[in-house]
């Protein structure tokens, strides 16, 4: 019970690693704050809980100023505590692909939401924690903040390398309240959202050799080391990027001989 009586908000808490990270809360004792762009996907996140009862929905658009402020004014006058946030909600823009063609609009609506999102619910979930004296923010990174990829997706990498920079600087701005702050880096993931680009033995293996152990990682993974990272128990983990990949920002050539299936 790493979480027993911490009040846990996540966002993107509808996607696929948002409901294993909510499971995984929920599982660790948490009263968890499940937060996705709008009310349907909320409760849906919710619903899908054992114990729904342990849960409240909110929504708000992460790139819309006003939406956020709304949300988070709702959170914070409901939470007794904030005790853990974990920043997950991202966009994937399909036109953002390599600086030449990626149109600028889709720039400014993934830093807006990867980005700027993020630092809008620290900017008021800090005051809560301040005034608490302790709280854990964990931020959804990725990979390719730290290996570049061959499908490139320039304002997505940006965004993801950004929020890492800006995480070390709120772990250092608020050390001494108590206050920690980390990141996790994961490689591919298999969910609902991201099985079309395996869907194929061609997708598959494409991808695959790129991957030291040879397999996509699983939400339940990423859920459990941001579970821990939220706990008491990571009280002296801070500034910190956990990569969960793998092995693949690692590498520098891939031992490929086999042909395991994913998993």
């Amino acid at each position: 019970m790493l979480l027993n009586g911490k009040t846990i908000l996540i966002t993107g808490a509808n996607g696929g690693l948002g409901r294993a990270m909510a499971k995984r809360a929920w599982e660790s004792g948490a009263r968890l704050l499940l937060a996705d762009i709008d009310a349907a996907a909320a409760q849906a996140a919710v619903d899908c809980l054992p114990a729904p009862e342990m849960a409240k929905a909110y929504h708000g658009d992460l790139a819309n100023e006003a939406a956020v402020a709304g949300m988070m004014q709702e959170i914070l006058s409901d939470a007794e505590t904030l005790d853990g946030v974990v920043n997950n909600a991202a966009t994937l823009d399909l036109n953002d692909t390599n600086p030449i063609d990626t149109p600028l609009d889709s720039w400014h609506n993934t830093l807006r939401v990867n980005l700027t999102g993020a630092f809008l619910i620290y900017k008021h979930a800090l005051s809560k924690m301040v005034a608490q004296g302790s709280g854990s923010l964990v931020t959804m990174s990725s990979v390719v903040a730290h290996s570049a990829s061959a499908n490139p997706q320039i304002a997505y990498t940006a965004s993801k390398g950004a929020l890492e920079a800006m995480t070390r600087e709120i772990a250092m701005t608020y050390a001494r309240d108590n206050i920690r702050a980390n990141c996790i880096a994961p490689g591919p993931i298999l969910t609902d959202r991201t099985a079309h680009y395996f869907d194929t033995d061609e997708k598959w293996q494409s991808r695959r050799q790129h991957i030291p152990m040879g397999r996509l990682g699983r939400a339940d993974e990423i859920a459990a080391l941001a579970c821990f990272l939220l706990s008491d128990d990571a009280g002296w983990q801070t500034g910190g990027v956990y990569r969960a990949d793998g092995g693949i920002s690692a590498s520098y050539v891939v031992d490929d001989r086999d042909g395991a299936p994913k998993p």
